[in-house]
Parts: C-alpha cells; structure tokens; sequence
C-alpha cells in the first residue's frame, strides 16, 4: 500500500515537473520567435529608400505569437507602424517635384501668381510639420507604454520596454525638418515677390528678366535664403 502511494507521489510530481517543463519551454519559444520576429522587421525597415511598405504592412498586421506574448507583440507592431506611417508621410512630402522645381525658370512660366505651386508647398509645409510634432509624441515614454493593453505581470511590461527601447531623442529628425520647413518658407517669399510684381518680370532665354534693378537686387536677395 505504502509502496503504491509513492508511486502515485512520484508520478504526480513528474506531471508537474513535465507540465512546468512544458510551459517553461513553451514561453522560451513564444519569446524566441517575438524577438526573431521583431528583428527582422526592424532589419527590413533600416534602408528607408529600399524598404517593401506592402511587406512590412503584412507582418505588423499578423501576429506570431500568443497570450501575453501576443499583447507585447501587437504594442510593439502598432508602435512600429505609427513610426513608419509618419515616415512615409515625411518622405513623400520630401520626394514631391514641386520642392526642387519650384525657382525653375520653367515654373516661372506657370505664374505670375503661382497658386498651384504656392499651395503644393503650402501643403508640404503642414505635413511635415505635423509629422514633426507626431515624431515628438511617439519618441515619449508615455506615448510609447500606452501602446501595451492589459497586462499587468512585470515580466512582460519589462521585456516590452526592453523591446522598444528608451526614450528616444528625435532632436536631429526634428533640426532636418525645420531646416526643410524654412527652406520651403523662402520659396514660398520668391513666389510670393514675384506675384507682388507680376507685371515687372518675365523670362526670356530660361531666365528671369527684371525691368527695375532694384527689383532684381530684392529677387537675389530672397534667393539667397535658398541657397
């Protein structure tokens, strides 16, 4: 009797060691594969001008993991395509012709109010201005712990920050936008002079031709701020 007791004991004790076993290794793999997972997006999305949007949009909508592990990813996947949304934005902002074109002697014959052209900046202006200011609010601790829902164990809160990183500085990404942003404004000054004396200019030969010296001292003036 006694003899069958301690083998009921010590199966019941292997059961749960092989269950604890099981779960132990079970989240070893779910964190392997989260980790994994998120390495390669990040890998992906490295090289901005080479980067497969259609791609990297499937792999943060689809989840690889479950429980838990499933909550971490999904926070660390929407964070990640917030930042990458914002940085499309930015980058189709920046890859509009009209920014280079604008001074183009061939624009020039677009005028003498440029209101297309006017606008098109206009609108280039507030869109990277508003992706700044949304750079800034992703970059925030609060902001980036806001994304994880519903989980209260201190393990996973801790494997998510340690996953997304700390706070980071967006103060170089903020002076290039601004920098961009300004550069925009004194185009926008060019257009708007020449529009003020539509009458006093026209261009011959692919060049501006001014019928007042002083004018054209303005007009090189303002391209100066360009340059």
């Amino acid at each position: 009797m006694r003899r069958k007791i301690i083998i009921v004991i010590v199966v019941v004790v292997l059961v749960i060691v092989a269950t604890i076993t099981f779960f132990v290794i079970k989240d070893l793999q779910q964190e392997k594969s989260l980790r994994k997972e998120i390495d390669e997006i990040q890998k992906e999305m490295v090289d901005f001008e080479q980067i497969d949007v259609d791609k990297i949009s499937k792999k943060l909508k689809a989840t690889v993991t479950t429980g838990d592990y499933a909550k971490i990813e999904k926070a660390i996947k929407n964070y990640m395509a917030d930042n990458l949304n914002t940085m499309l934005t930015i980058s189709e902002a920046l890859n509009d012709e009209v920014i280079p074109n604008a001074l183009t002697a061939e624009n020039y014959q677009n005028g003498p109010d440029f209101v297309k052209t006017r606008k098109i900046l206009k609108n280039t202006q507030d869109k990277l201005s508003a992706s700044k200011e949304t750079m800034i609010i992703l970059s925030k601790d609060d902001t980036v712990m806001s994304y994880l829902k519903n989980v209260d164990d201190s393990y996973y809160i801790d494997l998510y920050k340690e996953m997304v990183g700390e706070e980071s500085s967006v103060d170089d990404i903020k002076k290039n936008i601004d920098d961009i942003v300004n550069l925009i404004q004194s185009q926008q000054n060019v257009l708007e002079f020449l529009s003020e004396n539509k009458n006093m200019w026209n261009v011959q030969n692919g060049k501006i031709q001014f019928d007042d010296d002083i004018l054209l001292n303005q007009y090189n003036q303002l391209l100066l701020a360009v340059q």
